[in-house]
């Protein structure tokens, strides 16, 4: 059974495999085999035998690449590293402080300044703010989100000019 198809799952695992590493296909492949060899009791003998190993195939690629997924393979060295550091260039906010934040809070517009410091400061929920502004909670999400948009946009500013850092 397996040798009539060998050929065509051989092919059908460097097609899936292609742009990995090579051997990822001779892997995908011993495993399609394993478990077609542990699952043979399901197997239908009138049906032939190609799609059926053709779905283990695809199925245990789909695993490989689940668990590539959730298992990224992470290398570092102290050369990769600084390479990296050098690479990417220098957060923005890197250089602010609470106080800076806090000082471009109080530059915001009132109705956001107010949700900001209810939420961040003293951390109360959306309701809870809403009940104590006398507005809606979806529209206190609305306003934290705008608010911390300005709020963004000021300290780029100062940054820019050299200032709050």
């Amino acid at each position: 059974m397996l040798a009539s198809c060998e050929a065509k799952l051989e092919e059908r695992a460097r097609f899936l495999c292609r742009g990995r590493n090579p051997s990822d296909a001779r892997d995908l492949l011993q495993d399609t085999y394993e478990r077609a060899f542990r699952a043979f009791h399901t197997y239908d003998r009138n049906a032939p035998p190609m799609p059926w190993l053709a779905s283990i195939l695809v199925r245990r690629f789909l695993d490989m690449c689940r668990h590539d997924k959730r298992h990224p393979e992470q290398e570092f060295t102290e050369a990769l590293d600084q390479a990296r550091e050098e690479a990417e260039p220098a957060e923005p906010w890197g250089g602010y402080t609470l106080d800076d934040v806090w000082r471009a809070v109080d530059l915001l517009p009132e109705e956001f300044r107010d949700v900001v410091r209810l939420k961040d400061m003293e951390g109360l929920s959306y309701a809870q703010i809403g009940k104590r502004l006398g507005i809606a909670p979806m529209t206190v999400g609305t306003r934290i989100f705008r608010a911390r948009k300005k709020l963004k946009e000021i300290l780029l500013k100062q940054a820019e000019k050299g200032g709050g850092r």
